[in-house]
């Protein structure tokens, strides 16, 4: 089992095996900036747009190394697989690029709200929810169209699905956690408890749902059924990306402030051990 860490500074990449903590550090081109990526785990391959210079890289991760690039232009911010297609969010032209994952052909464009920065993906519904300054978008994934929109009150930023209840959570950038109805778009929850709310992830086995706080330092841990606060974690730095482990035991924070990923225990949410990363670590995928 193996952690992926995107060290945005260092312009590298940081893999972890969470078994006895050993990290490793593959070095990047500079102004790579990798943030968001996501990894093809049976073909070991990653994928990472930059922000910077409106490139897609894809880097083996058997041979540590960029294979290929493509150019596609504008502030390349998310990306995800879905059924063999690549979906890359591009803040510049307020649009969600679709990509053959194996031909690297274009698909598809779909025109969204301004600046979609995040996206997430149902797969048993076949949707994609797209935050966007004042709107949220669901897209239907089989064919390429806008299936609902809704306006809001709040400048949206990450997004994260829950598969199990179909509900999805958004983190604002006015210190608010918004909580839809996955079907109908309608908002059922509004959490105003943070100041910076970043990152989201959930643990079923615990009924409990994780939110960094960049901007008060902490994890907050909200009751999965009423979502009330039961306990917040201190992280004595900036926190960032956050993942769990496939048994849902262990809690991994990256620290931006430390140049470090954190671990928690989640039973009982105390600290386990911290292990240095490249500069500015972000994006945590855990597989």
């Amino acid at each position: 089992m193996k952690l992926y860490i995107s060290n945005y500074l260092s312009n590298s990449i940081s893999i972890l095996d969470y078994k006895d903590f050993k990290a490793e550090e593959i070095l990047l081109d500079e102004g790579t900036y990798p943030h968001h990526f996501c990894i093809n785990k049976k073909q070991k391959i990653m994928y990472l747009p930059s922000s910077s210079n409106g490139t897609m890289y894809i880097l083996d991760l058997e041979l540590k190394k960029i294979i290929d690039s493509m150019s596609i232009g504008g502030n390349l911010s998310q990306i995800g697989i879905s059924k063999e297609e690549l979906y890359i969010s591009n803040e510049d032209s307020n649009s969600i690029y679709i990509i053959n994952e194996h031909t690297l052909e274009p698909i598809g464009i779909i025109g969204v709200g301004e600046t979609p920065h995040g996206f997430d993906f149902n797969e048993k519904e076949n949707k994609l929810y797209v935050p966007c300054k004042n709107s949220i978008y669901c897209i239907d994934t089989l064919s390429k169209c806008i299936d609902r929109e809704i306006k809001i009150d709040f400048k949206s930023w990450h997004i994260k699905v829950d598969i199990k209840k179909n509900e999805v959570y958004v983190s604002t950038l006015d210190g608010s956690v918004i909580v839809l109805d996955g079907f109908n778009m309608k908002i059922k929850h509004i959490i105003n408890q943070f100041l910076i709310p970043v990152e989201i992830c959930f643990n079923y086995s615990k009924s409990e749902v994780y939110i960094a706080d960049l901007g008060y330092k902490k994890v907050v841990i909200l009751d999965y059924n009423n979502l009330e606060i039961k306990n917040k974690i201190e992280i004595n730095g900036n926190p960032q990306g956050l993942a769990i482990s496939r048994n849902e035991e262990l809690l991994f924070v990256s620290d931006t402030q430390n140049n470090s990923l954190k671990v928690y225990n989640t039973t009982n949410h105390t600290f386990i051990n911290e292990i240095k990363t490249g500069k500015e670590p972000t994006t945590i995928i855990c597989l």
